[in-house]
């Protein structure tokens, strides 16, 4: 926000300009004084302000490195919240770098999961100066040490250096690749007029979507695509037919991916999340403090959702108790899509035939709304059921097709078997992997002190505004609050009015250092950092967004004005 703006901001805050205190001017120098305070300390500020964490919370956590000069070139963070989620949360991962977010050009890389609500959230954070193998795989060295275990499956950009790190610092990690970051290519590596005159695009998406392909089937729809569009040799194409077991569905129907693989990228949704609290102007000290508050952003929503989950009660579609106890275990979000199944397998499949295989198991053959055929064996001794269309494998919810059968076998109930912990409520959740050295209790007493601070602040705003426009509760309110204010003041030994250094401590959360021993890096130069060229696609897409404007030079509307005349440039 710049500085007039937050001018204007606390004047509506306190009431008018002549209440502020200070003028505009005064806005303007604070600011630069500010940033003056960090002058070349701000590496060294950094460090501390993370040291003084650890010493608070000893489940904090970090790392970090310095070159031959002594100027940081890496850092990596976690705070005890981000752990604790990782453990209720971490079995898949997605890991993309972003750029532009700090003045030295350090490259800002979140591991990111998806939350008990199919949110995204954020297990960790590192900045590195270099995209080599040596940097992600100290950053992934630096993620097991924090967490204690790697995820199950992890999903990367395309960087080749990011690959060979995944090998070498995850070695057990299944390595997959976002099939959006993929496809969104095709439009760029393909003439239009495949694109606008033939079914090319949608023919080619039911291909690599679809979660029902066997691998020796995908392969021979893909063949037969590329013969009939004529595009055998084509170079991209050829590229990611060769690496196709690291991002088509049909090579890993009964991997869990929780929903990450197929997304429109969770890490670009997190990475434009991000660029709302960062800049490529920041210090490495306003990036860490960014950092901080869209963390309480990003965890205020998930108060907000989990509050949601105790109070709303969802309106059921159908009689069976099935879907009552689903609404019970699950999230909202969750039992939603779990609904969604259960009204499908009532209103749009349909059991073709039952086998007996033996004196335990009975096989169904289901056919659903899209006029596919599964295979569901069920167990009448265990309860249990495997369903060919594998949707449970991949997402940890049943499908529709196995809901038919229990509706058949008149059970009332999700097993407990079928019902996976990372989907549950909240207050229903169970760590999924182990972190040795974190305590829990000591995690919630972290989230309840911030949670309390926040509840004050919400109740003073709400005192003041339910008491503004009567003059005697105001009067009492604000004598309450002078009261208060001695006894912290008496408590403290000390008064509010603090040197300006003081007012600067308070606000990064650390002194400046008076012995520099880490200094700050270097600006760097990395391939992503540079303004890309764009597409003409992107620049269409762009300009018509845009107003047209009159040009005095060719007397036209369009997208351009005498200044930048595309006649000029020839």
């Amino acid at each position: 926000m710049g500085i007039m703006k937050s001018y204007r901001l606390f004047e509506e805050t306190v009431g008018g300009y002549d209440k502020i205190g200070a003028t505009a001017v005064d806005f303007k120098n604070f600011r630069r004084d500010l940033k003056a305070y960090i002058a070349g300390g701000d590496a060294q500020m950094v460090i501390d302000k993370l040291f003084r964490k650890h010493e608070t919370c000893s489940a904090f956590h970090f790392e970090y490195d310095v070159d031959d000069n002594d100027q940081l070139t890496r850092l990596f963070w976690c705070d005890p919240v981000a752990r604790k989620n990782y453990a209720m949360f971490g079995d898949v991962v997605s890991f993309d770098a972003t750029y532009e977010t700090n003045r030295y050009n350090m490259i800002f890389a979140p591991f990111i999961g998806v939350d008990n609500h199919q949110k995204c959230i954020t297990f960790a954070a590192g900045l590195i100066n270099k995209e080599d193998d040596e940097s992600y795989a100290w950053l992934f060295r630096c993620f097991l040490n924090a967490m204690g275990n790697a995820p199950k499956c992890i999903i990367p950009d395309q960087d080749p250096s990011l690959r060979g790190a995944v090998i070498q610092g995850f070695p057990g990690t299944v390595h997959r690749y976002c099939m959006w970051h993929i496809t969104k290519k095709v439009v760029k590596k393909v003439d239009d007029n495949l694109l606008k005159e033939t079914d090319f695009l949608s023919k080619l998406n039911a291909i690599v979507w679809s979660h029902y392909l066997e691998p020796a089937d995908f392969e021979m729809q893909w063949q037969n695509l590329m013969a009939e569009y004529n595009l055998e040799s084509h170079k991209w194409f050829t590229k990611i037919f060769q690496i196709r077991t690291t991002w088509i569905p049909a090579y890993f129907r009964d991997l869990f991916m929780g929903g990450l693989l197929r997304t429109t990228s969770r890490s670009e949704s997190e990475n434009s999340f991000f660029d709302d609290f960062t800049g490529q102007n920041f210090s490495l000290v306003e990036l860490l403090m960014q950092f901080e508050s869209a963390m309480d952003s990003q965890r205020h929503k998930n108060v907000d959702y989990n509050a949601d989950d105790e109070a709303c009660y969802p309106e059921f579609k159908t009689p069976l108790d099935i879907e009552k106890h689903a609404s019970s275990v699950y999230t909202l979000t969750i039992f939603y899509d779990v609904q969604a199944e259960i009204c499908a397998a009532c209103f749009s499949c349909r059991v073709l035939r039952v086998e007996e295989l033996d004196d335990e198991h009975n096989q169904y053959l289901v056919k659903d709304n899209r006029g596919m055929t599964f295979t569901v064996k069920y167990s009448r001794i265990q309860g249990t059921a495997t369903c060919s269309c594998k949707h449970y494998m991949r997402i940890g919810l049943l499908c529709r097709h196995i809901f038919l059968v229990f509706k058949d076998e008149n059970i009332r109930k999700i097993p407990d078997l079928y019902i996976n912990p990372r989907w549950c409520k909240t207050k229903l959740l169970k760590p999924m992997i182990n972190i040795p050295d974190i305590d829990f209790d000591a995690v919630t007493a972290v989230e309840g002190r911030k949670t309390a601070l926040n509840h004050l602040w919400s109740d003073i705003h709400f005192c003041v505004a339910a008491a503004e426009q009567k003059p005697d509760l105001l009067d009492g309110f604000s004598k309450v609050i002078q009261q208060q204010k001695s006894i912290l003041q008496n408590a403290l030994q000390s008064n509010l009015t603090s040197p300006q250094d003081q007012i600067f401590e308070s606000f990064y959360g650390t002194s400046a250092p008076s012995n520099i021993t880490i200094r700050p890096p270097q600006q760097v130069h990395n391939k992503g950092g540079g303004k890309r060229i764009k597409s003409a696609l992107e620049i269409s897409i762009e300009q018509g967004k845009k107003n047209k404007r009159m040009c005095k030079t060719c007397r036209e509307m369009g997208y351009h004005d005498s200044r930048n005349f595309p006649l000029n440039k020839q």
